[in-house]
């Protein structure tokens, strides 16, 4: 009898998972009962997705829902090879250039280190608000928040489980969708993608919530925070959000011109703070156009990608393949 196992393995550690084990009876049955019919569906779709993807896709330059926003970014150069970029890739290359390459690469990473408490605290906020305004009945949210409202998969400690809940509580004086008018005017966690021929980018981009408010987009990203000081800067503390500028106030997202803006959210223990961006202000958009571009500028010029050894190294979780941390580490002056 011919034995059949499908065995996956992590190159990074070396586990591996069986995904299947049994005859091959049984791994035909499997696959014409899962495997055809997905590889079928695959073949026939005619479903444009955007994305990552568009970077080597042949129909892109005439793909017709990869809307084009010629100098989106700031910058006017195609010398070099065409790539995508995100407010994640820029964070990324700010912090050590080896760093964001590595992690653009695909890398496998060290998922601890971005697991502390209060970033899974953050991270559970965050799924917790989009499982509940995707279960939208018509109404905004409200203060009462469940015992058990961390969502599963999540493990917070005690004190960030209770400051979680009272940071929830503060979201409900604000929840955008006390103004969106339905279900239709409201997309949660949206992949956003943009062709920006001017530096021949694909540039990607994900607002916690895009709603409508009068015919116009509004663009709400929430963060959290453990501190009781209020926010000063909110594109310097969020460059993400002049990017939200660039798109809303170039009509990249169409609707109407007037009520359109970017919001900013930060929950903290006592209360909220809602930062509004005006995209249509000259001062705003002049803010926005030299933030995004300093954000891209460097990363788009870099050819290198040297790292940036120092103190970040402790917490980089790409130190694993960083042949320079290795060597800092190694050094006679450094802690074992």
């Amino acid at each position: 009898m011919e034995h059949v196992r499908v065995v996956q393995f992590a190159l990074s550690d070396g586990r591996s998972d069986t995904i299947f084990e049994g005859t091959r009876k049984e791994a035909l049955a499997e696959y014409r009962a899962e495997g055809k019919p997905a590889v079928r569906a695959l073949l026939e779709s005619r479903e444009f997705r955007p994305g990552s993807a568009c970077v080597s896709c042949a129909i892109a330059p005439v793909c017709p829902v990869l809307p084009k926003a010629y100098g989106l970014l700031g910058i006017v150069d195609r010398s070099r090879p065409r790539r995508n970029w995100s407010s994640t890739t820029g964070r990324a290359h700010r912090s050590c250039p080896a760093r964001g390459h590595l992690r653009g690469l695909r890398l496998p990473f060290d998922d601890a280190m971005e697991r502390s408490a209060a970033a899974e605290r953050g991270r559970a906020i965050h799924d917790f608000l989009a499982a509940r305004h995707g279960r939208w009945p018509g109404t905004s949210c409200t203060p009462e928040v469940p015992a058990d409202w961390v969502p599963e998969g999540y493990r917070l400690p005690d004190g960030e489980r209770e400051l979680g809940a009272e940071l929830l509580r503060h979201h409900a004086e604000v929840c955008p969708l006390s103004t969106a008018g339905s279900r239709s005017q409201i997309r949660i966690e949206p992949r956003l993608c943009f062709d920006d021929t001017a530096a021949d980018l694909v540039v990607l981009a994900q607002p916690d919530l895009l709603y409508q408010d009068g015919g116009a987009w509004v663009w709400r990203e929430t963060k959290t925070s453990g501190s009781v000081r209020p926010l000063r800067d909110a594109m310097a503390s969020y460059p993400q959000l002049a990017l939200a500028v660039r798109l809303i106030g170039g009509g990249a997202l169409g609707g109407a011109r007037q009520g359109g803006r970017v919001e900013l959210e930060v929950l903290r223990p006592g209360g909220v703070d809602l930062h509004i961006l005006d995209p249509f202000a000259p001062a705003t958009r002049a803010a926005a156009l030299t933030a995004v571009r300093e954000e891209v500028s460097g990363w788009h010029a870099e050819t290198a990608f040297e790292a940036v050894p120092g103190p970040d190294c402790a917490g980089c979780e790409m130190a694993r393949w960083c042949s320079a941390r290795q060597a800092l580490a190694a050094s006679p002056g450094e802690a074992r």
